[in-house]
């Protein structure tokens, strides 16, 4: 059995859908959910709002980071690969804004 960690890390998303011109906005009543960078994940994580496909297949743009011990990892689902599709940073501020409101 082999002893090597790799990177973890908490991936906090929300579930975004595309409009007709391709943009990808967040889903009506979305709320955030916790996804991991898992060892198979394909891709780099490059800015908020980058969005990432999950092993189920659903588009999620990330709202926020946070550390994740190793031997926590198995409390996340982890999440598939990056893409380079990214939620315009203003259509997630206005999330955020109503959300606190």
């Amino acid at each position: 059995m082999s002893n090597k960690k790799y990177p973890t890390e908490k991936i906090i998303g929300l579930v975004v859908e595309q409009d007709p011109s391709g943009n990808y906005l967040p889903q009506a009543g979305a709320k955030p959910h916790t996804w991991r960078i898992g060892k198979h994940t394909k891709g780099k994580f490059s800015e908020l709002g980058q969005v990432f496909l999950t092993e189920n297949g659903q588009a999620v743009a990330v709202i926020d980071r946070a550390p994740l011990a190793f031997n926590q990892r198995h409390d996340y689902q982890p999440l598939a690969r990056w893409t380079s599709g990214q939620v315009d940073i203003m259509a997630l501020q206005a999330w955020i804004t109503y959300k606190n409101d």
